[in-house]
């Protein structure tokens, strides 16, 4: 008997006998714990608990860096998330917040809303009345318009939304007003850095960058690697 057979079986029953017998934190040649291989066979949640009550590690990392809670996360593992996290998985990272088990789950809004609690995380499932705030700037087709509409938002959450549904093709100069918003959170940052590929704009040197909207997408690169410095390097 070995754990990555027990993780497969589904049986409870195997589960106890295992964690009477064997160490169950050891871990197998990609550093996966026995509570991870359990996550990522989709084994019930009650075989999860039992692990849990034995003393499972929560935060060991395997190779990948993934700890307990991010295998929940990738496989989806609703039920096992919020086990986790009542047994006092970690939710922050050391790494920062694009390291979370929340920046993992930012596909599926629903999963990654449980893990709220994270610092730096934000609200991605949005109510009808954001919803509605959202469309009508990003379907605002006067650029001056829309940048006023921007600026004048006070919810993190609603200009998280709209930068992450802004069409960069449209120019930076609305994407200007949201970095200028005091409200907008080092996450939407983060994201406005990678959306407009800020590493790109960085290297271009000023023969490269003959038309005006050129330059300000590079001090736009610019002004956010300064803000977010430690963030982007961590």
């Amino acid at each position: 008997m070995n754990w990555k057979e027990v993780s497969k079986t589904k049986d409870l029953e195997a589960v106890r006998k295992a964690a009477a017998e064997l160490d169950v934190n050891e871990t197998d040649e990609r550093g996966r714990t026995p509570l991870m291989l359990f996550l990522t066979n989709k084994m019930p949640v009650q075989a999860i608990e039992l692990l849990i009550d034995q003393g499972a590690d929560l935060e060991a990392e395997d190779k990948l860096g993934d700890t307990a809670l991010k295998k929940a996360v990738k496989f989806k593992q609703t039920e096992a998330i919020v086990k986790l996290i009542e047994a006092g998985a970690k939710l922050d990272s050391p790494h920062g917040i694009l390291a979370t088990a929340w920046n993992a789950a930012r596909g599926d809004k629903n999963i990654a809303d449980l893990l709220m609690e994270t610092k730096g995380a934000i609200r991605l499932t949005l109510t009808d009345q954001e919803e509605s705030i959202v469309d009508e700037v990003l379907y605002e087709e006067d650029k001056k318009k829309m940048c006023r509409k921007i600026s004048t938002i006070d919810s993190p959450v609603v200009l998280h939304a709209i930068v992450n549904g802004y069409n960069w093709d449209d120019g930076p100069e609305p994407m200007w007003c949201a970095f200028e918003n005091r409200v907008t959170p080092e996450i939407t940052l983060l994201d406005m850095y990678e959306l407009l590929d800020g590493d790109y704009w960085l290297d271009q040197d000023g023969t490269e960058l003959a038309q005006p909207e050129d330059r300000r997408w590079k001090e736009l690169a610019v002004h956010l690697k300064v803000r977010l410095g430690q963030e982007l390097h961590g």
